[in-house]
């Protein structure tokens, strides 16, 4: 059954109300928001509903109408209708702060307006405990850490664009061996955060069969193709990345045993691999671990961190490849 218009729009102005928070937005910031909601309607009808909302809710949203642009922010008396607690705004800043330098440039740039409101709250004076709360904590990342790759300013975003509209896009790509960009069609799948890099997984336009990912700070350029739709718009990414080297982790299982230095094996006593993780100490003062884990790359790069403190025991394929490496390490090493 169709809903009444009135009935709309009455949805429509307390999604408007519970969204306007102390940092102000243009009506084109709250229509963006509103389309982003699921809401499809014109910036014309957010503008009359802007009109007359200040009117009839002055507690809860007024307008700020001293210059173009007008801007619309909740009063700031209205503690009560906050859609963000002094709590909710600390974890909000804290989870930003860690997840800022593990993800690509302008990953989290959806989320900077409600940092501004958390910023906001934590100003207020009834929010000082919990401001001071940022100054308690640190988080420190674990091992040798990698700068991110930086991607140009625009890509991501079109990207997005292209995935939530399930278009095609054309790309001007510069290759891993190449000194030169190149210009390309894609057909966009999805995104995948690995490490310190983002891949878009796609495939080529004239390549329909193979699917493969392509860094996305060897981007310059990216343009959507609004007539033409991708061919992946309907399928999971995690469903295309099963068999892309590099990606696949995971997918097939093997049982080891490895046998640690004390120093070297201590923590996974604390740490297991998982929680089917076979420990314990032999009578030659060594730790051995027996587990059912992931094979592949990450595996070896695991193993390989430990250097000389752990020794392959099981399985002999992947002892007789550390030892192959070893040899060649070895004689790397002898030369002057």
């Amino acid at each position: 059954m169709t809903r009444p218009k009135h009935t709309e729009a009455i949805r429509r102005g307390f999604k408007i109300l519970t969204m306007v928070s102390r940092a102000p937005l243009s009506s084109r910031d709250i229509h963006s928001r509103i389309n982003d909601s699921g809401i499809d309607v014109s910036q014309r009808t957010i503008e009359r509903d802007l009109k007359e909302l200040p009117d009839i809710f002055p507690q809860m949203i007024e307008v700020d109408d001293k210059s173009k642009p007008y801007t619309y922010r909740q009063p700031r008396d209205a503690r009560s209708h906050s859609g963000m607690s002094p709590d909710e705004a600390v974890c909000l800043e804290l989870a930003y702060t860690y997840l800022n330098p593990l993800l690509p440039n302008t990953s989290l740039d959806n989320i900077r307006r409600y940092l501004k409101e958390a910023e906001a709250v934590l100003n207020e004076t009834s929010s000082t405990k919990m401001k001071r709360w940022k100054d308690k904590v640190q988080t420190v990342n674990e091992g040798f850490q990698l700068k991110q790759a930086k991607i140009k300013d625009g890509i991501l975003q079109n990207i997005h664009k292209a995935l939530w509209e399930g278009r095609t896009i054309t790309a001007k790509y510069r290759g891993a061996k190449s000194s030169i960009a190149k210009d390309y069609v894609l057909h966009p799948a999805g995104i995948v955060n690995r490490g310190r890099i983002c891949y878009l997984i796609c495939s080529f336009d004239d390549d329909a069969k193979k699917v493969t990912y392509l860094p996305l700070h060897r981007f310059y350029s990216v343009g959507l193709i609004y007539e033409q739709q991708s061919r992946h718009h309907n399928e999971k990414v995690a469903n295309l990345t099963k068999n892309l080297f590099g990606f696949n982790v995971g997918r097939e299982k093997i049982k080891i045993k490895l046998k640690f230095s004390m120093d070297a094996g201590r923590h996974l006593y604390e740490t297991p691999l998982s929680n089917k993780q076979k420990i314990h100490q032999s009578k030659d003062g060594y730790i051995i671990v027996e587990d059912t884990v992931p094979g592949g790359g990450e595996l070896s790069w695991w193993i390989r961190a430990f250097g000389d403190s752990v020794e392959i025991l099981k399985p002999q394929s992947l002892r007789d490849e550390f030892k192959k490496m070893s040899i060649r390490m070895a004689k790397l090493y002898e030369k002057n």
